[in-house]
Formats: C-alpha cells, structure tokens, sequence
C-alpha cells in the first residue's frame, strides 16, 4: 500500500513537472512570438511560425488560456462545425497554402443535401456562396480563437490545421450577432485536455512510371467523360498532377509562364468572363466562381480585391503553370493551373459554366493567348 501512494505521488509530480515545462515552453514561444512582431510588423501566422520554426498549431497552442482553446480534434467534431457555421451568421471562410490564399465572405446557411444525404456538388458546405471540398482525414487539430484587433475590436474564429500542424481553413465571425453562436460551440466542443498531442506525418513518395504504365494512363485520359475522374485517375496511378502533365502529351497539357497567372486574371477582367478559381491544400479545396472586378499588385502579391471576394498570390511563389485539356461528354475542359518551384499547386482556373454546357469561346481565346514556357 505505501508503494502504490509513493508511485501515484511520484506519478502526480511528474505530471507537474512536465505541465510546468510545457507552459514554459510555451511562454517562451510566446515571447519569440511578441518580439518578431515588434521588430517586423505585419507578419502572418504563417510567416511568423516558419521564421521561428514551428508549425503554426504550435504557434496558436502558446496562446491556449490566452485567447485559445482546444476543441476536440476528431472527424466527428469537424463535421459538426461545419454543419453548424450558419448559426453564426455572415461569416468569412480563408483557405490559403503556401502562395495562394482566397477568401469569401457571405451568409451561411445549412447545406443543400441531396436524396442521399450528401452535399450537393457547388452548393457549398456552409451554404450560398462559401464552396468548400474536404479531405478531412489528413485533419488534425481545431482551434477557438478570441483575439483583440486595432480600434478595440476582438476577432472570433475557428481554425483547422493537418495533423503537422500546418493551416487547413479559418472561419471569422463577419457579424457580432454570431457572438453567442460562437461562445455555445466552444463550450459544447471544447477538449477536455488542452495539451495538444503533437504529431508528425511524412508525405507519401510518389510512384515511377514505366513505358506500360504511361501508356495505360494516356489511354485512360482520354476515356474520361468527367473532369472529376482526373484527381481519381492519379491516385490510382499513384502520382502528382504535374507529372501526370508531364507525360500526357503536349496535345493535352502544355507549360505556361507563371507571370500569365496576372494575364489571365486581368483579361478575364477587362472581358468580363466568370471563372471558378480553386486554392487547396492538404485538406481543403475552396472554390469561386464568377466575374473577376479589380486586380492589383502590391507589395510583392498579385491581388483580387472584390466585395465578399479576395485572392491573393504571392508573384514570386508561382513559378509557371499548366494549361490542361481533358476531354469530357460536355466537350474538351480546359484548365489552368499554376505550381510553385516544388511542384505544389497555387491556384487552379476553369471557366464557368453551367452543367452540361461547353465552355465559351471567350476562355479559350484567354488561355490560347497565355504565353507559353519555352
């Protein structure tokens, strides 16, 4: 008996001991934090924790009891918020990697399901205008933030990061009514230990290609009748976007500038052709579609500044782009799409159209006229 009380006690200090040294470490990563953004104001959360290398999970978690609180971080929870962001009103949904970050402002309201139950495609998770495409199983931690912005007013939003901690969506409150929404979920999903169990996943290698299988992968490509069927089509090959690019053939994708990513966004403009733009990243695809207004550039990003609609892309992260043509009942789809120096994807354009219509003529002489990479 007195060996169990003096294990439990060891136990108990132990546990102490490793609180305190977590909340030091966190202190002094918060301390790191405070002093970067004295000397170089302006700085995002993102920017901020690569400077001191960290993820920027690890960054929001020195603020847990200071602003930050844990949720629960399990699928279950995801899908929960979600279907519960129209209580909080007009809201704003950012999704952003690392040169690309779009954002939309708007009403929420539940999802249009279908007779299944599913969401129905291009009705948006959270309602009207805000379009979003999980893939939560790379999901890890969600995070309630309550921070204090210029002129005395206090920002409200929940966060989602993969399970390496990098950011994966960020919804704000637009609208103070949403306050008592806001404050009811994290009291509902709130974790019950705000430690966070820190992990680390490697991402998977890509497979070789051999003559067969490239082979096989053109005969597949253009048996498509779907553009949908592409991202199902290379996983099954096992390989990236750009390397299915690579290898298809000049007649089905071919290499642009990355400076035409400004070209196309600009035209599109002055011609008044709607476009759907996709930003993603390892677990969330968000999605425009309409008329682009005004574009600027500025302090290093190539910008859309629309009500309710903003992109930004930072012009010295896209390198060059692609424009692909995949065949479809509807016609040749014409994408394009612009990477980065390691192959990751900025941003993804399509011309918009309704379902089932081909796209207009107007698009495809916008992208015929992209200059091409030598």
């Amino acid at each position: 008996m007195r060996y169990t009380k003096l294990m439990a006690a060891l136990l108990a200090t132990l546990a102490l001991s490793g609180n305190a040294m977590a909340d030091a470490d966190a202190d002094a990563l918060k301390a790191k934090q405070v002093a970067l953004q004295a000397e170089q104001p302006g700085l995002f959360a993102r920017d901020i924790a690569q400077k001191l290398g960290v993820s920027e999970a690890k960054l929001l978690a020195a603020d847990i009891g200071r602003g930050a609180t844990l949720l629960r971080s399990d699928v279950a929870t995801y899908k929960a918020l979600f279907n519960r962001m129209h209580e909080l009103g007009r809201i704003k949904a950012i999704t952003r990697n690392e040169n690309g970050v779009i954002e939309r402002t708007a009403v929420a309201l539940p999802p249009k399901l279908d007779d299944q139950g599913r969401v129905k495609p291009g009705s948006g998770f959270v309602g009207t205008d805000i379009d979003l495409r999980f893939k939560m199983d790379s999901w890890g931690y969600v995070f309630a933030v309550v921070a204090p912005r210029t002129g005395g007013r206090t920002s409200r939003s929940f966060q989602f990061f993969d399970k390496n901690g990098e950011a994966i969506h960020k919804v704000y409150l637009n609208d103070e009514k949403g306050v008592p929404a806001f404050e009811k979920l994290v009291t509902e999903y709130k974790a019950a230990d705000q430690k966070p169990d820190w992990t680390v996943v490697m991402p998977k290698q890509a497979k070789p290609l051999t003559d067969m299988h490239i082979k096989e992968l053109r005969t597949a490509w253009y048996e498509m009748t779907d553009v949908h069927e592409f991202q199902r089509l290379i996983n099954d090959f096992g390989i990236s976007r750009e390397r299915a690019f690579e290898v298809i053939g000049t007649d089905a994708a071919y290499k642009i500038t990355g400076k035409s990513v400004e070209t196309l966004l600009e035209t599109a403009s002055k011609r008044e052709q709607p476009i759907m733009v996709f930003v993603s990243n390892s677990g969330m695809v968000q999605i425009y579609s309409g008329l682009i207004e005004k574009t600027e550039a500025k302090n290093g990003w190539f910008n859309v500044l629309d009500p309710d609609f903003d992109l930004h892309l930072r012009q010295s992260g896209v390198d060059h782009g692609w424009v692909v043509r995949r065949p479809a009942k509807s016609g040749t789809i014409t994408s394009v799409e612009f990477y980065d120096t390691k192959g990751e994807q900025v941003v993804n354009f399509f011309s918009r159209r309704d379902p089932g219509k081909e796209e207009t003529k107007v698009w495809r002489d916008i992208v015929a006229n992209l200059p091409q990479l030598q």
